[in-house]
Order: C-alpha cells, then sequence, then structure tokens
C-alpha cells in the first residue's frame, strides 16, 4: 500500500511540475511572440487552474504505473502530448470563460478516462483468466511447417512494396535528396512540396504512413537487433522524406523512437521506464528548449517543441469549444457520414475554425481527437471518442501478441501522436495508424533481440 501512495504522491507532483511549466513557457514566451497567430493568455482565477490542474492529477493516477502493453505507451504519449495540454491551457488561453473551461477540461478528462480505466480493469480481468492467449498469428500446433511461408515474409513484404510504391511516386514527381534542409529553409520546401502533392495526391498518404510506420518499423527491427544496416536504412528513408517535404516530425522521428525504445527496454522481466518518465520528459523538453534559446537568442526551440507538440493541441482543443458552442455541431457530416449527413459546413473543420482563428487566411486548424469529437457531437462526442480509443487500443493490443513491447512501441509512436493533431479516423487512414496495427499483426514473433539478449 505504501508502494501505491508513493507511486500517487509521485505522478501527481510530476503533473503540477508539468502543469506548472506548460503556463510558464506559454504565459511567458510563446504568446508574447505568437499573440498574432491566436495564442492569447488571459490569466485564470486560481479556483479554475486548483480544478483544472486536480483533473489532470486524476487522469493521471489512471494510466498505468509502468507501461508493459502498447496501448499503455499510447494512452502516456497521448496524454502528456495532447490530452493534459487540452484539460490544462482552456483556463488561460483566452477563449473560454471559467464555467466553459473547466466543463471542456471535464468532459475531456472524462472520456480519455474512461479509455485509461477501461484498459486497467481489462488487463486486470486477462490477468485474472490466466493471461493473455496465445498469440492469433503464431504457429498453429500440429501445422504443416512445409505449408507456412518463412516468419516475416508478410511484414518485409508491405514494408518493402510500400517503400517502393512511396519511393517511386517521389522519384517521379519531387525527385529524391539526401541533402540536410536547414531549419531555417525547410518552409520553401514544405510550399513546394504542397504543390506537387495537389497535382499528384496519393504521394500524401503514402509518405504519411512511410514516415510514420514502415521506415520506424525498418528501425525497430535494426535497434532490437542492433543491426546497424537496418538502422541505416531506415534513417536514411526518414531524411529523404524530410529533404523532399520540409516536415520537422520526420527528422525528429528518429530522436524520439529511440527514446521510447529506452523507456520500453526490458531488462529482467522488468520494464526500465515508469509512467513518472514520461510526465518528466516534456518538462525536461520545455526547460532544455527555453535555455537553448536563451543562449542562441530568439524562440527556435520553444517554438518546435513546447509550442508545436504540446502547446498548440492544448490551444486549439479551446478553439474548437468555443467555436462548437457557438456554431452547429458537424455531426461527421464531412466525414464517414457524409453519405447520410448533410453537414452545415461548406470546408473542413479545421478549415472552418482556421477561418476564426485568422479571418482572412487559410489557416487548416487541425486539433486532436477529442476536440474533433466536440467538434461532431459536442460533450457527448468526447465521451463517445473515449470509448472508441479503449476499443481500438484493445484491438493494438490483440495485434501486437506475442511481439516485444519495444518493437510495438516504436512501431506505434509516431502513429500516436497524430492523433494530438487529427480526428481519430484521419489517423488510421491518412497517418499510418491502421497500417501500423497490420504491420504488427504480421510482424515475425521472433529474431527481435540477438541471442543472449532480453527479448520481452
Amino acid at each position: 500500500m505504501s508502494r501505491l501512495v508513493a507511486h500517487l504522491l509521485m505522478i501527481s507532483a510530476g503533473t503540477v511540475v508539468y502543469a506548472l511549466s506548460l503556463h510558464w513557457v506559454y504565459a511567458q514566451l510563446v504568446t508574447v511572440q505568437f499573440a498574432y497567430a491566436g495564442f492569447t493568455y488571459r490569466a485564470a482565477p486560481p479556483q479554475l487552474t486548483i480544478a483544472t490542474t486536480a483533473l489532470a492529477c486524476a487522469v493521471a493516477v489512471t494510466l498505468p504505473r509502468r507501461p508493459a502493453r502498447v496501448s499503455h505507451v499510447v494512452l502516456w504519449v497521448l496524454f502528456v502530448v495532447g490530452v493534459a495540454p487540452a484539460v490544462l491551457m482552456g483556463a488561460y488561453t483566452g477563449y473560454l470563460s471559467a464555467s466553459e473551461a473547466l466543463g471542456a477540461s471535464a468532459t475531456i478528462a472524462a472520456g480519455f478516462g474512461l479509455a485509461t480505466v477501461g484498459t486497467r480493469l481489462l488487463d486486470a480481468r486477462e490477468a485474472a483468466k490466466g493471461g493473455a492467449s496465445p498469440s492469433p498469428f503464431a504457429p498453429r500446433p500440429g501445422a504443416d511447417p512445409r505449408r507456412r511461408l518463412p516468419p516475416g515474409t508478410a511484414f518485409w513484404s508491405i514494408c518493402g512494396l510500400h517503400s517502393a510504391l512511396t519511393y517511386g511516386v517521389m522519384a517521379a514527381t519531387t525527385g529524391i535528396s539526401l541533402t540536410f534542409v536547414a531549419l531555417d529553409d525547410v518552409y520553401d520546401v514544405r510550399a513546394a512540396y504542397r504543390e506537387e502533392t495537389q497535382a499528384y495526391g496519393l504521394l500524401g498518404y503514402l509518405l504519411s504512413s512511410q514516415a510514420n510506420v514502415v521506415n520506424t518499423a525498418i528501425m525497430a527491427r535494426g535497434t532490437t537487433r542492433r543491426n546497424v544496416p537496418l538502422i541505416a536504412v531506415g534513417v536514411l528513408g526518414q531524411l529523404a522524406l524530410y529533404s523532399g517535404t520540409g516536415f520537422k516530425t520526420i527528422l525528429f522521428s528518429f530522436p524520439a523512437v529511440l527514446v521510447i525504445a529506452l523507456a520500453t527496454h526490458v531488462r529482467r522481466g522488468r520494464v526500465r521506464g515508469t509512467g513518472l518518465a514520461y510526465v518528466v520528459g516534456p518538462v525536461v523538453l520545455m526547460v532544455v528548449a527555453a535555455l537553448a534559446d536563451e543562449l542562441q537568442g530568439g524562440l527556435l526551440w520553444t517554438s518546435l517543441f513546447a509550442r508545436r507538440f504540446l502547446i498548440t493541441p492544448g490551444l486549439l482543443t479551446s478553439v474548437y469549444v468555443d467555436f462548437f458552442d457557438e456554431n452547429p455541431p458537424a455531426m461527421f457530416g464531412r466525414s464517414f457520414l457524409r453519405w447520410w449527413v448533410d453537414s452545415p459546413y461548406d470546408r473542413s473543420i479545421a478549415l472552418e475554425v482556421g477561418q476564426y482563428l485568422q479571418p482572412g487566411g487559410s489557416v487548416a486548424a487541425n486539433a486532436n481527437l477529442f476536440a474533433d469529437g466536440f467538434a461532431n457531437f459536442g460533450h457527448v462526442g468526447v465521451i463517445g471518442i473515449g470509448l472508441v480509443l479503449l476499443a481500438f487500443l484493445r484491438f493494438v493490443d490483440w495485434a501486437a501478441r506475442g511481439l516485444p513491447l519495444t518493437a510495438a512501441a516504436m512501431v506505434m509512436l509516431m502513429p500516436s501522436i497524430t492523433l494530438t493533431n487529427t480526428s481519430l479516423t484521419t489517423a488510421m487512414l491518412s497517418h499510418g495508424l491502421a497500417l501500423g496495427t497490420l504491420v504488427l499483426a504480421v510482424a515475425p514473433r521472433s529474431g527481435w533481440y540477438r541471442p543472449g539478449g532480453d527479448s520481452s
């Protein structure tokens, strides 16, 4: 019991530090330079700050203490990158009244809490039944080995065919280059890429899945086996995609998957990283970025890491709640229900909200899965998204059964991060979430570690 209490106190303390760091970076750094882009600030009443921080802590303590499944990793990543900022920032972005901010924060906490608590309960139920059943993708006992494909055939076929198609289309349209693009020059490259993808729409879908899933799956195989050539293939693949698109997310995906590999590494039957590490990590990132900017001058690193990955998801959640509190819900009329529901909007939700955020501009304000749920069905939609997320994560665990946690987490990391700035359906179809699940399902269940290494 004392260990449980200590865990709850540490996670709560870490979440409070996270909340204070996020508030300081936003109020003192980001709004100073980016107020013109809608990053506004209004001091929140103390009681509202305490309430939203308590909600964030309440959600944090429902997360698994030591992530042992790929769903646990996804939930922790979603919490620190998307959910916690959404719960915390509504109090002081200036778009919502105190009651609106508290209501939105409570609903998001409840929706995400359904996924976290549901996951814990289903884990406990499975453990009570004697643990997970054998992998549905393992060879059946007594099956004729001559009728089975060699392990990894489907995995490497998918990776190889997808890579050939992606880089083939890229070579025929934008061209392939391994020249490193400076961070200050990415906007010109990005503009050129977007012009090309308007003419060749297929490339956008292929490239996102290649960067988020296929190349990271190759790096996962190489990292766990300490196979340098495989790691090099994945890294060079990402460099080619970054050089052709200018998307900084691709550039930073390699260190991100390495960090998740370290956090999920199993040694002597025990996962190295705890949930506290997922909370402390963003705090360290914000502090280091702020120090680097202080030494260098400007706001480059804070903008790259804190503003883009943590603050923007929280801000846009407030904007979505503000907009759809005053306008009719979209009811997925421009999504998978478009054949049955007439959308009240002529443009996508992201463009409608972007026009509201910056009138006269053409900003696509893509927000996280819970903001999308609110846009479509209000508070009920947020709760519904939580239930859908729970069901999806159970399916992901089923697909990953029998795989090392490190390999599965590396494959699903980047698709999971896309949920912080897009809907669940868009992440599945356009950003590799569905493909990542398929890759986990067909990946070989052996050969992930060299003989003598940790294998579980």
